[in-house]
């Protein structure tokens, strides 16, 4: 008696495959996570039993990285999966140039450029970085209490006013989900230039972070910037573009926080 001969299993179209993981991609956007803590909202108001702080949030209140740290807007969970689920990079020549997406059918575009003017942080002559001595050679005299081995400073290792200013770039304006006690350059930067008046470029360093996220869309990230940026982009009769579905309100950062 002769076996029956097994069927074998046609392999899928190159054409359908396509199609296939274009459907699954689609879907992993759509879930694509919001993660907490991350991008607080900061609050500059002094506390009336607790002066600690005072100089540093005298300081960041005057500092025109204020709108920055201080921008709030309802997330709307629906708007930032559609905005990054949309996003391309635009190109001129071998640099990018914009992030390009849309809402609700109305194009929405970012650049370092309106970075800067939606947060009016007037920072695109600024410094793109500072040297390591003058960063290590400022912090020191601030109080900081090692001497820095590599290039990541630890948060703990500051003085208590500005170990605040710190965690608030950190937790408010940093791409930082973990590790808030690590300090990056970047970060280093811009609280260097706060403490000490100067100009950075942080609308570049922002525009970068965001640019990262287009191909990995490994997070929402930077959600309170972004709802800040739609709010301030669509106004009149566009204001309702990107409110879709339920909203709610980002984590506040307050010295009782700390």
């Amino acid at each position: 008696m002769t076996k029956p001969k097994s069927k074998t299993k046609s392999k899928p179209s190159s054409s359908s495959s396509t199609t296939a993981d274009a459907t699954q991609m689609a879907a992993e956007t759509t879930k694509i996570r919001y993660k907490s803590p991350h991008n607080y909202v900061g609050i500059l108001t002094k506390p009336s039993d607790n002066h600690t702080f005072d100089s540093i949030l005298d300081i960041l209140s005057a500092s025109k990285y204020k709108t920055l740290i201080t921008a709030d807007a309802p997330i709307y969970l629906d708007t930032q999966r559609e905005f990054w689920k949309n996003a391309t990079l635009e190109k001129q020549g071998d640099t990018i140039a914009a992030i390009n997406s849309s809402i609700q059918g109305k194009e929405v575009k970012i650049s370092p450029k309106s970075i800067s003017e939606i947060f009016k942080l007037d920072d695109l002559k600024g410094k793109t970085y500072f040297t390591k001595d003058e960063l290590v050679k400022d912090f020191i005299n601030r109080g900081y209490a090692e001497q820095p081995k590599r290039d990541t400073l630890q948060k703990g290792y500051f003085p208590s006013a500005p170990r605040f200013l710190f965690h608030t770039l950190l937790m408010c304006v940093s791409n930082k989900t973990t590790s808030f006690n690590e300090i990056p350059t970047k970060v280093q930067c811009l609280g260097y230039a706060i403490l000490n008046d100067r100009n950075y470029n942080y609308s570049q360093e922002i525009f970068d972070d965001l640019v990262k996220n287009v191909d990995n869309k490994a997070f929402l990230l930077f959600p309170k910037f972004l709802s800040y940026y739609f709010e301030q982009t669509f106004v009149g009769k566009d204001a309702d573009v990107p409110k879709q579905g339920v909203s709610f309100e980002i984590n506040r950062l307050t010295i009782e926080t700390f």
